[in-house]
């Protein structure tokens, strides 16, 4: 489904990942899978909440390769943007999941060393299909992942003067960054216009999840979101005046996705034009959608929950099978 000239919609650039259902076959590149990466959850995630989006990056000629175009065109987003490489695979990662001590941990595993995906280059934003896009959008959303995968490419499309807005999830994978420095992600995260980041992220990334000192060590984004888990989002202003909305109460099945999730949400009101308060209320609501499936993406909860006063908000409690209090 090709959407290039619809104009007002989010482009997502990141690198696709095949989640292997089982660790054991994570290295048979045909092993049954769903499609998965940061960006592609997002891309997924704003097509359920009908927000007009395009996802951009390099795939393998390979079954997973199909498997997420496949994925993408049955949701709704436009896959008019991605380039196949012919030698380098599509990157694959499987789940295992334990106990821990604020509740269920997964480790991932990885295979996307050599991916397609690590081949994207500066001249990605010139290529005719990927420009194209981000002239009709309205934003462009990236993260501290393809900082790791595809660094050059991910500086080509952060580049000023643009005509789209960014948001930039900090994405803090330490399996990435064999070095552990944090600083790239740091600098590419300070040319966005809004940023996302966990506290936990925050302290390794910026050495603070303090909103004051944030703010001061990105004095340029519109708009800093920190994300403090089970309890709650708290938005920064240029001015350094917050915006906070409480987590919902989650039945946790499975983490991963859930910020991605809250992405979504957040872009979801952006591109409306709501105001911040109710961009955080989207975010948590798609946050807890995922948090209570065992896969990457899901649909948003129901949108009346956005308008409930705080009290009840408050007391809600979401699970697998719906909504409580």
């Amino acid at each position: 489904m090709e959407t290039a000239g619809r104009p007002g919609g989010v482009v997502c650039f990141g690198e696709a990942l095949a989640l292997v259902t089982d660790p054991a076959v994570l290295d048979d590149p045909q092993a049954p899978a769903s499609a998965a990466g940061a960006e592609v959850n997002v891309a997924l995630d704003l097509a359920a909440a009908g927000v007009p989006v395009a996802w951009i990056g390099r795939l393998g000629a390979d079954p997973h390769g199909e498997l997420v175009i496949r994925t993408l065109t049955a949701a709704g987003v436009d896959t008019g943007g991605i380039e196949i490489d012919p030698v380098r695979p599509t990157g694959r990662y499987a789940k295992s999941t334990g106990p821990g001590p604020d509740g269920p941990v997964t480790r991932m595993h990885y295979r996307r060393s050599g991916s397609a995906a690590t081949a994207a280059g500066p001249d990605l934003p010139g290529r005719p299909v990927v420009r194209d896009r981000l002239a009709v959008a309205s934003w462009l959303h990236v993260g501290g992942i393809t900082a790791a995968v595809s660094p050059a490419a991910l500086a080509a499309v952060l580049q000023r003067p643009r005509t789209y807005r960014v948001s930039f999830d900090v994405n803090w994978r330490e399996q990435m960054w064999p070095d552990g420095d944090p600083a790239l992600v740091a600098r590419l995260a300070g040319r966005a216009d809004v940023v996302l980041v966990g506290s936990d992220e925050a302290v390794r990334v910026f050495g603070t999840a303090d909103p004051a000192a944030l703010r001061a060590l990105l004095p340029d984004p519109e708009l800093l979101v920190i994300k403090d888990g089970a309890v709650r989002a708290v938005a920064v202003h240029t001015d350094g005046t917050t915006t906070a909305r409480p987590a919902l109460g989650v039945d946790v099945v499975e983490p991963v996705g859930a910020g991605d999730a809250f992405a979504a949400g957040l872009l979801t009101g952006l591109v409306r034009g709501e105001d911040v308060d109710r961009c955080l209320r989207r975010g948590h609501l798609g946050a807890a959608a995922v948090l209570v499936v065992a896969g990457d993406s899901a649909p948003p909860l129901p949108e009346h929950l956005l308008d409930l006063d705080d009290d009840v908000w408050a007391a809600l409690r979401v699970g697998a099978a719906g909504v409580g209090r």
